[in-house]
């Protein structure tokens, strides 16, 4: 989001300031503020950027030759700062705020004090750095900490920092603002200026910050320290089946399986959560060896999004772990429209085919595995914030090595709507050998079922 603002304007460099020893001083108009002043309306009303750039730098200059003659006036101190903002320089203009502070404590409350001056700026810093997360976001996480440091009861920027970061791989850092948005979010001395804005706080930032922080803490192998968060999102929602579902996750990882098991049947029991969240629940029953549970938890995944690749292995393997060979059947057939060249759906295919006394069927299957040039292994779906990435492993069987394997992922929705597709192109070398591959799709709906093809 951007704030509105009156200056959009380029950086220049820090002056140093002169020493001084604090006093309490009233700030006052003298023959150098004064001038001062009427320099700095008139550099505001420069349409030109490159002009109203050249206007500031003028002023600064005044400015710091009029406080060599009175260093002891808050209101200079308060004119340096609105110039080095206007400059974009926010940590000078901290400096300058801070010392007009020091001599005049209650400027920070005042209507045209330096509090008002402090939030202008970070609205210019906030929106700078807005502007260029995109293609830059290290020097835009630089930007949102200066706009922090001159003005700290606002949490958009330690929202921002908190994304970009983890984005950039920080996750140490991303907690940080994370954890510091929040502290904002829920302190009295917070400024957000008008009703519309606090609501914002309430219902969107505040879930938002507490949410991130923990999928961040369970990232950072941290999820005992996830565990309040989630109870607090609960309090607040109850009906909250995605959250339900983190939290069960979290304990389980922090080793309170008991805890962990019980919320994943409270899941199982119910009609209304999302895939997603039956899909985690039959994960961790599977791993609990609860393998009846994992079944019925799969088994929901599919009935709420048919083209769930993982989901439908997951499956097909929790009922041939149960010898319900009869029942895996179906299901290893769908896995290998999904996924043509899975060696395991064969192998599972193959055993249940056996089991149940069709091995004509069972030849054909095996008939059909020899012939297989490469197959693909390991496939998982990675949801990401703007979409999923697929990763897995060619492994070359016939084919010469040097060749390229040219594949085509079809994405869907929960209803088995296509979504798109992305391509992957694959090169392999000797016979038996794994060669890793990834493939990100962006999408701005959930993507809950992929499959792929030969590509051309």
């Amino acid at each position: 989001m951007y704030f509105g603002t009156r200056l959009f304007v380029v950086a220049f460099g820090a002056a140093l300031l002169p020493h001084f020893a604090a006093s309490q001083q009233q700030p006052r108009v003298s023959r150098y503020t004064a001038l001062s002043a009427m320099a700095i309306q008139a550099a505001q009303s420069e349409e030109d950027p490159m002009a109203r750039d050249m206007a500031y730098q003028e002023v600064l200059t005044a400015i710091l030759n009029g406080i060599q003659n009175e260093n002891d006036n808050p209101e200079a101190y308060l004119h340096l700062g609105i110039v080095h903002a206007a400059l974009t320089d926010y940590m000078a203009a901290d400096s300058a705020f801070d010392q007009a502070e020091a001599l005049y404590p209650d400027y920070e409350e005042e209507e045209n004090g330096t509090g008002v001056y402090r939030f202008n700026g970070w609205i210019e810093a906030y929106n700078q750095a807005v502007a260029i997360q995109a293609t830059d976001p290290a020097a835009a996480v630089e930007i949102f900490r200066s706009a922090n440091i001159l003005f700290d009861k606002r949490p958009e920027a330690y929202l921002n920092i908190g994304a970009q970061l983890h984005g950039l791989g920080d996750l140490e850092g991303s907690i940080e603002g994370w954890r510091r948005a929040i502290a904002i979010l829920e302190s009295p001395d917070a400024d957000p200026g008008d009703d519309a804005t606090r609501e914002a706080w309430e219902n969107t930032f505040w879930p938002m910050a507490h949410t991130n922080l923990a999928q961040v803490l369970t990232m950072a192998d941290r999820s005992a320290e996830a565990i309040p968060l989630y109870e607090k999102l609960l309090e607040r929602d109850p009906e909250n089946s995605a959250v339900r579902s983190s939290l069960a996750m979290a304990l389980s990882n922090s080793g309170q399986g008991d805890d962990a098991l019980s919320i994943f049947d409270e899941i199982l029991a119910r009609e209304d959560g999302s895939p997603l969240d039956y899909f985690n629940a039959g994960v961790s029953l599977y791993s609990a060896d609860q393998l009846d549970k994992a079944v019925v938890g799969f088994e929901k995944v599919l009935d709420r999004a048919p083209n769930y690749r993982d989901a439908l292995q997951n499956l097909v393997q929790s009922l041939a772990v149960l010898e319900n060979y009869e029942a895996s059947i179906p299901h290893a057939e769908r896995l290998l429209e999904l996924d043509p060249y899975n060696e395991y759906a064969y192998q599972l295919l193959m055993r249940a085919l056996v089991q149940v006394d069709r091995e004509p069927d069972a030849v054909v299957a095996l008939e059909l595995l020899q012939a297989l040039p490469f197959t693909i292994d390991n496939l998982q779906l990675q949801p990401s914030g703007s979409g999923v990435t697929i990763v897995g492993v060619a492994v070359n069987k016939t084919m010469d090595p040097g060749s390229s394997i040219k594949l085509r992922f079809n994405f869907y929705d929960g209803a088995g709507s296509s979504l798109g597709s992305e391509d992957a192109e694959v090169t392999i070398s000797d016979p038996e050998v794994g060669h890793s591959f990834q493939v990100v799709f962006d999408s701005e709906t959930t993507v809950l079922g992929y499959g792929y093809e030969l590509g051309s």
